[in-house]
């Protein structure tokens, strides 16, 4: 039997057994905990990356596709152009909100945009 091969419950328990076999306590466990934790930050701040790159990436496509437009009446804009930059800053968007939660910023418009939202105005 391996580690991989045990339930939760399992490993909980031979983390425990561990600990009373152990003359250092819990030493060994903390500074296992701190190792998980630390990977969990390094996975987080990579996932952080890729999406701030993808956000950048998606402005970068839109503003390539409106910037010859920049200036002139939105009916100008050929409708194809119109799609694909709509598209593209649909998904920056998706990706900045997605980047928020991850890491712990509020995603929701301030109070009182909501406010003129709700009201028509």
């Amino acid at each position: 039997m391996t580690l991989k091969d045990c339930t939760k419950e399992e490993l909980i328990f031979v983390i425990e057994r561990l600990q009373f076999y152990s003359l250092f306590g819990d030493y060994y466990v903390q500074r296992a905990l701190g190792d998980v934790e630390e990977e969990r930050e390094a996975r987080k701040l990579r996932e952080a990356r890729r999406l701030s790159a993808l956000q950048n990436q998606k402005m970068q496509e839109y503003i390539s596709l409106m910037s010859p437009y920049d200036g002139a009446p939105l009916m100008d804009v050929p409708e194809d152009v119109f799609v694909q930059a709509h598209a593209a800053l649909k998904e920056a968007r998706a990706a900045d909100m997605k980047w928020r939660k991850l890491m712990g910023f509020p995603t929701d418009p301030p109070a009182g945009k909501k406010r003129r939202a709700a009201s028509g105005g």
